[in-house]
């Protein structure tokens, strides 16, 4: 329903449409800001026309709302941990990919030596 919606708005104002839901009789347009609620107001008989004319004739009303930019939380870096030199021996000693066919074999020698490089790094 959001890509009938956005069919009827011009092209500057497509982007700041980001979602919408069907309310009973009603649209709920949500938008980015406030300014561009104002704008997007402004098309609400061409966006019913369209709904309309798309199959969705209950619809008689549009409401726009505005979504609050969502503040991502402040997160420590994460830092991996590494597996002790001693485990990261017995991984690479282990598989020893007796041909090419054996996938598993092939991925975990390749762990063994991402994870003794990392170790000789930090």
């Amino acid at each position: 329903m959001l890509g009938i919606v956005k069919s009827a708005l011009p092209a500057a104002l497509v982007g700041h449409a980001v979602h919408c839901v069907a309310s009973g009789s009603q649209l709920l347009l949500y938008c980015d800001s406030a300014s561009w609620a104002s704008q997007i107001r402004f098309f609400n008989r061409a966006v019913l026309d369209k709904l309309h004319a798309a199959g969705h004739p209950y619809v008689v009303r549009l409401q726009v709302r505005i979504v609050p930019p969502m503040v991502e939380p402040i997160r420590p870096k994460r830092t991996p941990r590494l597996p002790s030199a001693e485990n990261v021996g017995l991984i690479a000693q282990q598989f020893k990919p007796a041909d090419e066919q054996d996938v598993l074999a092939v991925a975990l020698t390749r762990l063994g030596a991402t994870l003794a490089k990392r170790l000789q790094e930090g």
